[in-house]
C-alpha cells in the first residue's frame, strides 16, 4: 500500500511529508521517519537510555520532529449519500 505520513516540527513551524510504500501503518511511519531524518539529521547521536526519562529526551534529540498524520493515498473516501445511483 501507499502511504502518506506527515511530521511536524513545533520548534521550526515546518510540517514534511513522504509518501512511502508499506504493507502496514506502523511500517510507514518507519520509513517516514529514516526519510526524514535523512533530509533533516539529528544534531548529535542519541545515547542508549535506561529509563523513560532518558527515553523521552532521547526521543526529542530528533529535532523535535512528531508523527502528525498518516494516510493511505490510494484509499478512495466513502460516499456521502450512500451508493451512486440512487
Amino acid at each position: 500500500m501507499t502511504w502518506a505520513v506527515q511530521f511536524y516540527n513545533e520548534r521550526r513551524e515546518l510540517l514534511a511529508r513522504y509518501v512511502v510504500e508499506a504493507a502496514l501503518p506502523p511500517a510507514a511511519v518507519e520509513l517516514g521517519r529514516r526519510a526524514l531524518l535523512a533530509e533533516y539529521p539529528r544534531a548529535t547521536a542519541p545515547a542508549p537510555f535506561r529509563s523513560l526519562y532518558q527515553r523521552a529526551r532521547a526521543d526529542a534529540a530528533d529535532g523535535g520532529w512528531v508523527l502528525y498524520r498518516i494516510g493511505n493515498v490510494g484509499a478512495e473516501p466513502a460516499p456521502v449519500n450512500g451508493p451512486a445511483g440512487r
